[in-house]
């Protein structure tokens, strides 16, 4: 008899195979989570960051005094002026994130009048990715903070 050349692979080969791909797409999805909700995290610190510096705006050209609300919860709603979040205005900021909560709220944190006044003070907002700082100094410059730095940008 002669012997065939035959092309392909064994079933064993082919399952390690599978199992080695199996592994890395579990490794891929968990990662891929991982940095989903790091990117949530960010995104919402930088509306924040953008809700605070259009409130200081407005409290500066209307020599006027904006002071930040909170209602907290699941769906929590940042603003400033009359509490209504049943709609997005210029000065509310809905949860943008379902898994993003605001942990603290300094009391009276607001902006005062012209010269950009402000009542120093932050807000922590946190998921499973972590934790960010919102800063807010008394000159009105408002800043994002990582948990584990001591300067922030």
């Amino acid at each position: 008899m002669k012997s065939e050349n035959v092309n392909g692979f064994t079933l064993l080969e082919m399952m390690v195979v599978l199992a080695i791909v199996g592994l890395l797409s579990l490794g891929g999805g968990s990662s891929w989570q991982r940095w989903r909700q790091r990117q949530q995290l960010n995104d919402t610190a930088q509306q924040i960051q953008r809700l605070l510096q259009r409130v200081r705006s407005d409290a500066n050209w209307h020599n006027a005094t904006h002071v930040l609300w909170l209602k907290p919860g699941k769906r929590w709603c940042l603003g400033a002026g009359p509490a209504l979040c049943r709609r997005p205005t210029r000065h509310t900021l809905p949860a943008p994130h379902a898994g993003i909560s605001v942990r603290a709220l300094t009391a009276d944190l607001g902006f005062y009048g012209r010269h950009n006044a402000a009542r120093p003070g932050r807000i922590v907002i946190a998921s499973d990715a972590g934790e960010r700082r919102v800063i807010v100094s008394s000159r009105g410059r408002v800043r994002i903070c990582l948990q584990s730095e001591e300067d922030c940008r």
